[in-house]
């Protein structure tokens, strides 16, 4: 398939140990909601399989990324969040369609649709990149700090 992917590296500036960076990364992934968590060879792996419907939160629809991979190197203090976009950007696009559908019925004017549907798609895409940003600087804010 496509190898839609997002690195991001961050430096810890206290050495800490593999367990340190574990504990602070399983609890986030726990806190976002990722069902899976696989603690492997420097390595931490947040897996949620499916999307879920959830209304008692302000975002209804969460739709996974698949999986996110947390690589940690002791001797660089070097922390690595790697995820898959693939489905976010898909996710993006499916909403940009329904969107452009709907102006279509409503508007009946081809121009405005595909500028409006484009734009929610873009938007779309920079929301998703920021809330990964936002997952690493959370993750080493926290190991910094402790």
């Amino acid at each position: 398939m496509f190898p839609f992917t997002y690195t991001f590296e961050r430096e810890i500036k206290d050495s800490k140990t593999f367990k340190n960076v574990t504990d602070v990364v399983c609890h986030s992934i726990t806190e976002r909601g990722l069902t899976y968590i696989v603690p492997a060879d420097g390595t931490i792996i947040g897996e949620n399989k499916m999307f879920k419907l959830d209304f008692a939160n302000k975002s209804p629809l969460v739709f996974s990324p698949g999986k996110e991979y947390f690589y940690y190197n002791e001797n660089t203090r070097i922390l690595t969040y790697k995820t898959k976009a693939l489905y976010s950007i898909l996710f993006s696009l499916i909403y940009s369609a329904a969107l452009f559908l709907i102006l279509h019925f409503i508007l009946h004017h081809l121009t405005t649709e595909i500028i409006i549907a484009s734009l929610l798609f873009i938007a779309g895409i920079i929301i998703h990149y920021c809330h990964y940003i936002l997952v690493i600087d959370n993750v080493s804010k926290n190991l910094n700090e402790n």
